[in-house]
């Protein structure tokens, strides 16, 4: 039976541990769908990545194909570029109350990348 990879399967568990703290703050339903979303999102970056660099690479690129292939990470780049003036303060108001959430997800999209590279590193010292 194949094994999963380290970087993959720490990068979505720590995905899925992400979502479930930040959903925390809310309630049961936020902590299923933050940790859902999250986890699903961070599954197709580890596709991304077996694909390009590949999951033995290194970990500079690791972390950025993970970050650039997460299309949570994406999408929420394109957000805040279509708010970008609600972001700088050009326009304000009641339409701009959301306009924060995009950098916000960008950087939630960001970490799990890392507990990926860290769970490859222990399983290297590990292994024999």
């Amino acid at each position: 039976m194949n094994r999963i990879h380290p970087f993959a399967l720490g990068h979505v568990v720590g995905a899925f541990f992400l979502g479930g703290v930040s959903g925390a703050f809310l309630d049961l339903k936020a902590v299923m769908v933050f940790s859902t979303v999250l986890a699903a999102s961070a599954a197709i970056s580890a596709l991304v990545c077996w694909w390009r660099p590949g999951l033995e690479a290194a970990g500079w690129k690791l972390w950025l194909v993970g970050c650039l292939g997460n299309p949570l990470f994406v999408s929420a780049v394109v957000f805040s570029a279509t708010e970008y003036e609600c972001l700088v303060g050009i326009r304000t108001g009641w339409n701009c109350l959301f306009s924060e959430l995009g950098p916000l997800v960008a950087g939630a999209c960001c970490l799990p990348p890392l507990a990926g590279l860290a769970w490859r590193f222990l399983a290297r010292r590990r292994s024999p």
